[in-house]
Order: structure tokens, then C-alpha cells, then sequence
């Protein structure tokens, strides 16, 4: 069936600032660090690079002739094998056509050997510069300061050698300037989840003295893992405000913020991953997990359907010159004027129109035009249905890069047999992180806002994974939770957390010295003092 370009049009800066694509982290990082180094403008076009810009030789022999750089000439195939590796971003590696992408994030300057045609960050980049930048707290600030550390080869400045060669490499490279066309001019629909991501970003950037590659890791972690999870966030929200023609009272003035004990305990639209953390896809917890993440990648098709309902409602509002604020046009649904279904049935008349000569319509469609639904509503059901397959094919690989499917670093595993489906698991490294963020308390000192290592409880651990990012891993932990309905979940679930114990034995948080339940805590691998991490 053929629609009208507007009428299918998906991405939508005042809505969702990504085009669902499967999209490289790297190189999202890469473009976040451009707009956090020209504060959030678009870069003035420069013109086309030149072929041979994107191959590692012409890199190779200009950084081995650099003062300074010794052993490139003695060592070349190390050398080289060593950037390909560690300093650039390649795609079709190995392949005749193999090219640089980019460099690897290691640094704000890293954008400046980017080949744009192989960089791409499907817009991303803007989803996450808006969080950070309408968030709350300096985070933004913060990670610039920390990322540009080092520029110049600063006196005193401990960086490491891929940090090094990136430095290397950049000098002399001609920088972006900035246009004067803000990427965000809009903030995000869901506040609150940005304000956790402003407030991980600054415990995270606490640990200056971890190696940059390794900080680079964190960051990637945590940048990926809040936009997947505000994006399932933000269906259950637009859902919730088309189905109630208006939006939630909360979301008008969001009560989530990131230094809260519980931050999403009043948010009128929860997300919550019943996580496994064994290894065994066939056990009654990797079933209950498996159940958790069907049902939420089973939600996109609403979340699709509402963000068509929402770009119609924010068309319209435009069209007849009123308050086109996302907050305040889902309001239009609850007592729709003579003159709303009307412009909604010229619209389908055009659709009509543009269809007449096709004899070959699906049953389903003329059963949505005979429905006997509004206007607005058949438009709706009519472009869903079309374009439906289409988002969902491009969203599930959009979660599936953010959560880190099947990576040390990911939320999410999935197995190559149809028995062995998608489960919530947190791997090593993620889980990592998340302790790493666990452990930190906020003090507040004569310099401002500022994070120390305590060791916590395995409880309290639970506890907070929970109510912060969603996680359950426990059972009942929260009001919010799966709480187990049967005694071989509640078996389950305690297996889950012997399984959890022994996870974080491996990575060196816990020693199960004792039976007694205030010496089951988890210990910070890194000391710090409220004194110590000011930037």
C-alpha cells in the first residue's frame, strides 16, 4: 500500500532523536565527543576527504615520521598491526577494501580522522548529547574536561600509549568549526532517565586514575545502557499517553533525579528486566528472564504506533497554528473538534487516492478502513500496519547494540538456537561497572558534590540495581519487581543470587568470609575519598 511520505516519516527530533539502525557504539562515541567539543553545534561542511585518508599506511608512514616516534621503522608490521588493532576503528577488515572508520574514542579529539561514510551514528549521538546536556549536575562539562586531558601532551598529564598515538596522529589535522545549528533543540520526553545518566556520568568519572582505554569501556557501558533503556521507557510513555488522551501529571514535572535512593519509585511508567545470572539457558530463571526481555521487545509494536499517533498529533497542532508542545497535544485526543476529523479524513482520501489503481490491497486493510474507527485512528491502524515490520526489524537491532547482546559488556545474551532465545544477563564487565557505581556515596565538601568508596551490602546491592536501572535479580526486592508466584521460582530466584555471589567472587568484589549477613558485602576494588576526586 502505497502512504504519503509524511505519513510514514518515523524519526522525529521533538519525540525521538535516533533513527533505529544497527549502529556501532565506537563510532556513536565518536560523534558524541564532536558535539561535546563544539557544544553541541553542527560542524560547518568541510568538503569531501581525500581517498587515501582512509587507509592505516598513510597514517603509519606520517606517525613514524613524526619527532618524537621511534621504533615505527624498525618494527613495521608490529607497528602497524598494533594501530589497526588498538587505534582505529576499521570496517571491512582484512578485505581489499578496507578502510578507517575512525579512531578509537580515546580522546575529544578522536573525530578528527573520521571518515563520515563509514562513522555513522544513525543520530544516536544527538539522543545522548541531549541527555547529558538536559540532564542535571555538570556532566556534560565534566566529561569534556576529563576527555580532552592530555591535549598538547600537557605536563604531568598520565595518559596511556593508544592515548598517545591518538594525540600523535591528530596534530596538524585541520578541526571542525561549528555552524551555528544546534543538534538538540530539544530536550528529551523523558527527563528523569536523563537525570540518571548526568548522575552516573559524574560517580563514573570519580576514578580518574583508571587506564583511559578502560574509562573509555565504562562510559560506553553506561551511555548504551541508559539510551536502550529510555527508549523502552519512552514506549511504555507514549503508549501511556495516547491510550489516556494526555500526558501523565509526573511527566509534566518529572520527580526522577539522580542522586535519589530510588529514583524511579514514583515514575508513573517503570521498566523492570527479570535478569538470570547463570549460564545456563535451559534453567527455570533463564526461562523467567527469556519471558522478560519477549516482553518488552514485544512492546516496540506500541511503541511504533504511538510515536505515527504522536508525529500526526505534533503535524497537525502546527498545521492550525496551536501549542504544539509533545506534552500538550495528546490532549487533542480527548474532545477532538469537528475540524480534527475532518483534516484526518482529507487525509485519508489523499491515501484512498493514491491507492485507487491498485487491485491488489490486502484483506487487512480494507477490514481498517471498514472498521468504523475515527479519522485519526484508521490513519493510524493503516500506517502501523504498513510500516510496522519495517521499525521493528531496525529497533530490535538498535536494543540489541545498545544492551550489548552477547558482549562482556551487555545487559542482554541471546543463544543461536530457537531454544535459547533472548534473556537478560548481565556479563562480567557490565556488572563491573554497575558495582563500580554501587560503591560510591555522594559527600558534599567544600569544593561541591563529591563521591568516596564504602563497601556495601550484597542486599543493598540488589537493592539498588533494582530501583535504578530495573534489574531484578532477586525476588520482590521492590514493590516494582517479579515476585516469584510458585516455589520453584522462589527457588529460582535464590539460586540466582548464589549465582550473583559467585560472579562477583570471580571478578574480585566478594569473599564470602562468613555465613553471618552484615559480612556478606561487596568491596570496592578502587579507594577513593571525598577529598581525592575533584577534577
Amino acid at each position: 500500500m502505497k502512504l504519503r511520505k509524511q505519513d510514514q516519516e518515523f524519526r522525529n527530533p521533538r519525540i525521538f532523536y535516533p533513527d533505529p539502525k544497527n549502529a556501532d557504539l565506537d563510532r556513536v562515541l565518536v560523534v558524541l565527543f564532536l558535539w561535546l567539543k563544539t557544544g553541541g553545534m553542527r560542524p560547518a561542511t568541510t568538503g569531501r576527504q581525500k581517498t587515501e585518508f582512509e587507509k592505516v599506511d598513510v597514517h603509519f608512514k606520517r606517525l613514524a615520521g613524526l619527532p618524537g616516534v621511534t621504533g615505527f621503522a624498525e618494527n613495521g608490521e608490529i607497528a602497524r598491526q598494533w594501530l589497526e588493532t588498538d587505534v582505529f576503528d576499521l570496517v571491512n577488515r582484512g578485505r581489499p577494501t578496507e578502510a578507517i572508520a575512525s579512531l578509537r574514542p580515546l580522546h575529544l579529539d578522536a573525530h578528527k580522522i573520521r571518515v563520515a561514510k563509514y562513522c555513522r551514528d544513525y543520530n544516536f549521538a544527538d539522543a545522548l548529547y541531549a541527555m547529558l546536556e538536559y540532564g542535571e549536575g555538570n556532566a556534560h562539562k565534566e566529561l569534556k574536561a576529563y576527555l580532552e586531558r592530555g591535549r598538547h601532551f600537557q605536563a604531568g598529564a598520565r595518559l596511556d600509549l593508544e592515548t598517545l598515538a591518538v594525540l600523535k596522529l591528530v596534530e596538524g589535522v585541520a578541526d571542525m568549526h561549528p555552524s551555528g545549528e544546534k543538534i538538540t533543540p530539544y530536550p528529551p520526553l523523558c527527563i528523569g532517565q536523563s537525570r540518571v545518566l548526568c548522575d552516573d556520568i559524574e560517580r563514573i568519572l570519580s576514578y580518574q586514575d583508571v587506564p583511559r582505554p578502560v574509562m573509555i569501556e565504562y562510559l560506553r557501558t553506561i551511555l548504551g545502557l541508559h539510551l536502550g533503556i529510555y527508549t523502552l521507557r519512552l514506549g511504555r510513555q507514549l503508549s501511556g499517553w495516547i491510550r489516556d488522551c494526555g500526558s501523565h501529571e509526573k511527566c509534566r514535572s518529572c520527580p526522577v533525579y539522580g542522586n535519589s535512593e530510588a529514583p524511579f519509585s514514583d515514575c508513573p511508567y517503570p521498566v523492570t528486566f527479570t535478569t538470570d545470572m547463570g549460564g545456563d539457558y535451559r534453567s527455570r530463571m533463564a526461562q523467567l528472564s527469556q519471558e522478560s526481555a519477549a516482553s518488552a521487545y514485544s512492546m516496540l509494536g506500541d511503541f511504533i504506533k504511538s510515536v505515527f499517533a504522536m508525529n500526526q498529533l505534533l503535524r497537525y497542532a502546527h498545521e492550525e497554528k496551536i501549542s504544539d508542545d509533545p506534552l500538550e497535544v495528546p490532549a487533542l485526543l480527548a474532545n477532538p473538534t469537528p475540524e480534527f476529523e475532518s483534516d484526518f479524513k482529507a487525509v485519508l482520501k489523499q491515501i484512498r487516492s493514491l491507492n485507487e489503481d491498485d487491485e491488489s490491497l490486502a484483506p487487512e486493510i480494507n477490514a481498517i478502513l471498514d472498521a468504523g474507527l475515527s479519522s485519526f485512528d484508521t490513519l493510524i491502524e493503516l500506517v502501523t500496519h504498513v510500516r510496522q515490520a519495517h521499525h521493528i526489524k531496525y529497533l530490535v537491532q538498535m536494543l540489541d547494540k545498545l544492551f550489548q547482546k552477547n558482549s562482556p559488556f551487555g545487559t542482554l545474551v541471546q543463544g543461536k538456537s530457537k531454544t535459547n532465545p533472548r534473556r537478560w544477563h548481565l556479563g562480567g564487565r557490565a556488572l563491573e561497572v554497575l558495582v563500580q557505581l554501587a560503591v560510591l556515596k555522594v559527600r558534599d565538601t567544600a569544593a561541591g558534590r563529591r563521591f568516596e568508596t564504602e563497601p556495601i551490602l550484597v542486599e543493598d546491592f540488589l537493592t539498588w540495581v533494582e530501583t535504578r536501572y530495573g534489574f531484578v535479580i532477586a525476588p520482590g526486592v521492590t514493590s516494582t519487581g517479579r515476585k516469584p508466584v510458585s516455589l520453584d521460582e522462589h527457588r529460582a530466584f535464590r539460586e540466582n543470587v548464589r549465582a550473583l555471589k559467585d560472579r562477583l567472587r570471580e571478578i574480585g568484589f566478594y569473599d564470602d568470609l562468613s555465613d553471618a549477613y552484615n559480612a556478606q558485602t561487596i568491596r570496592p576494588r578502587y579507594r577513593l575519598r571525598a577529598e581525592e576526586t575533584a577534577l
